[in-house]
């Protein structure tokens, strides 16, 4: 399981209990705004990844590096770390994705 597959999953989760949140301080909106905000974030990281790899597939790698692609990946990649971090104690968590 990639840590995108494992952020979905656990984003759906959070969703789905969301839903049967009872209102008050935030309630089901709140949770449904932050599930939003986090699927942005791997969104985000999924299209870098793919421009990343369609740059390494046409075999120009400097492309990527002088746009800034390879740094932007990486700084994804460590944000879903972090978004992966709060899931710890979940048996499908890979301790791998500790930064």
């Amino acid at each position: 399981m990639t840590i995108v597959e494992f952020l979905n999953a656990r984003l759906a989760e959070d969703e789905n209990a969301a839903h049967a949140a009872s209102p008050g301080t935030g309630g089901p909106e709140r949770a449904r705004a932050d599930v939003s905000a986090k699927r942005g974030i791997v969104e985000e990281y999924t299209a870098t990844y793919r421009e990343c790899m369609d740059t390494l597939n046409n075999g120009d790698r400097t492309a990527a590096d002088e746009d800034g692609a390879w740094s932007a990946l990486h700084a994804w990649r460590r944000a879903l770390e972090h978004l992966a971090a709060v899931y710890a104690a979940h048996p499908d968590y890979d301790p791998a994705w500790k930064g």
